[in-house]
């Protein structure tokens, strides 16, 4: 069994292949530049069932690459963080954000869906995010592109079970893990702007303080859960971890005016 993991040069997605190289997959670990193709390249030197592969999902050469392995399971890790108030943010990174995290991520999808469609057996497991269902202040765009991911994945789950097909389509949303991916959201809001520099400093602070608080440490939980996605004949349609970071998020649903 071949699976194919984007952006999986570190965290979740790098334990993740790891954890399927250990089970006995055939595992192609993609990487967004070539830099970390070999940094990571040395990391997996005693794996002998992981292909390091440089791969930028917005790149049609790169595209092509992926469908060539016609794999059977594909892990839709790839995404971008990108912090910043909605007041102040650039036009350009809010599209280059949605091009990475939502056009070109369901691009991808679609086409390797076809193959799998075609063959009538295959499985696609969607990274989305908490952050889906819980807005952030300063990482509005970032989560308006998961929100997009898991309701487009929810809808695809539905149009899949009226086709009868076997391939399945799973949503992972993870809450926080301490992964540095957190860090990049919140930290990449402090520029030049104007609205908010004279509290980005409390703001800096109380960020920060709040990811020490919350972030899980091990990313154990959550590779357990991708790992089901990926095995279990049957798997359920989402899958939320940690668990007190979901609970939390179902209870702030309920009561949020």
């Amino acid at each position: 069994m071949k699976v194919l993991i984007t952006g999986a040069a570190s965290g979740i997605g790098y334990l993740t292949a790891l954890t399927l190289a250990q089970i006995g997959y055939d595992v192609y670990l993609t990487c967004h530049t070539n830099k970390e193709v070999l940094n990571t390249k040395e990391k997996v030197l005693d794996y002998k069932n992981i292909s390091v592969l440089k791969v930028d999902i917005t790149k049609e050469e790169d595209v092509k690459k992926v469908l060539s392995l016609d794999v059977d399971v594909l892990i839709s890790n790839a995404a971008k963080a990108v912090g910043g108030s909605i007041i102040e943010l650039d036009e350009n990174k809010i599209k280059d954000n949605f091009e990475v995290n939502v056009f070109s991520n369901f691009s991808l999808i679609k086409r390797v869906l076809r193959q799998m469609i075609e063959k009538d057996k295959g499985r696609i497991v969607v990274m989305s995010s908490i952050a889906a269902t819980i807005p952030i202040p300063f990482g509005g765009v970032y989560s308006a592109t998961k929100a997009s991911v898991s309701n487009m994945v929810k809808s695809l789950q539905k149009e899949l079970f009226l086709l009868g097909t076997n391939v399945k389509v799973v949503l992972v949303e993870p809450g926080l893990y301490h992964t540095g991916f957190n860090q990049v959201l919140f930290d990449s809001k402090y520029n030049d702007g104007k609205y908010f520099k004279d509290i980005q400093d409390d703001l800096y602070d109380l960020e920060h303080s709040f990811l020490r608080l919350f972030e899980a440490k091990k990313l154990d939980s959550i590779v357990t859960y991708i790992v089901r996605a990926v095995l279990d004949e049957k798997p359920k349609s989402t899958y939320h971890a940690p668990m007190i970071q979901s609970v939390l998020a179902r209870v702030y649903n309920v009561f949020r005016s």
